[in-house]
């Protein structure tokens, strides 16, 4: 998965969509898929893993639009967040879902991003177009659509969301001092395609919380390795420092 900021800017941001699709289903089903919805909606739980997948997101989005909305949030877990956040947040949630009530088109929706987030967790009969408007026809990555890498970046069973942000700014950190990130892209959007990597490698968040964390020389060397696998893979390259620093974990490792 190699990172394009162009593509992932009209994709996230511009809320460019040309398919046609009935948003809502006629009659009993949908009269019951409008009950769930309601449900979900004013559910607490369900709003709250909205906010914290939200609050993933944000530094993603917001690198590839700082003009967006989602850059003026500042990313905290919904346990660490003001009450007034949490309600900020989940009503941009809950005002994605009421305009995706009113849409017939996918032309007609906005902000692929939170559009998703709404119908993943607050109003679930949307979730087909939500898919469809998310990805349109270009993706980040030659084998997934955005909506598939999107469901890899929710927060996995093996971690929180307080976890993970913490994680990524260690990671941030670690690609400001030893490596450029691709041309057009932003250091937090390299994070989010290294964290989506690993949870689709691994099945889960413990690898990527494990490469910061701290370890006997030995493990330390495995986890810088794996570092670099991912970050290259997501479109990094080692700056002159990192080459320096391999270079001396050589020498000392042949000493």
């Amino acid at each position: 998965m190699t990172a394009s900021a162009a593509i992932a800017g009209s994709l996230l941001v511009s809320g460019c969509g040309l398919m046609p699709s009935l948003l809502v289903d006629e009659g009993s089903s949908g009269a019951l898929a409008e009950s769930h919805a309601a449900d979900d909606r004013g559910n607490a739980v369900a709003q709250q893993q909205f906010f914290d997948n939200a609050m993933l997101m944000v530094p993603m989005v917001a690198s590839v639009d700082p003009s967006s909305s989602w850059a003026s949030v500042e990313p905290t877990a919904w346990d660490d967040a003001d009450p007034t956040v949490r309600e900020t947040v989940v009503s941009m949630g809950l005002d994605a879902c009421t305009r995706a009530d009113s849409a017939t088109e996918i032309s007609e929706l906005e902000d692929p991003a939170m559009t998703w987030l709404a119908a993943r967790f607050l109003c679930d009969e949307h979730r087909e177009v939500a898919d469809e408007f998310l990805s349109s026809d270009a993706s980040i990555s030659p084998t997934h659509t955005m909506a598939d890498l999107f469901e890899l970046a929710l927060v996995q069973d093996d971690a929180t969301a307080t976890d993970l942000l913490d994680a990524n700014t260690v990671c941030i950190g670690a690609l400001a001092i030893a490596w450029e990130v691709r041309a057009g892209t932003t250091p937090d959007v390299t994070c989010w395609l290294i964290r989506v990597q690993s949870v689709e490698e691994t099945g889960g968040d413990t690898e990527y919380l494990s490469l910061f964390e701290h370890a006997d020389d030995a493990q330390q060397a495995a986890t810088d390795a794996r570092f670099g696998e991912l970050a290259e893979a997501s479109g990094a390259t080692p700056n002159a420092l990192s080459e320096l620093l391999e270079g001396v974990e050589e020498r000392d490792a042949s000493e």
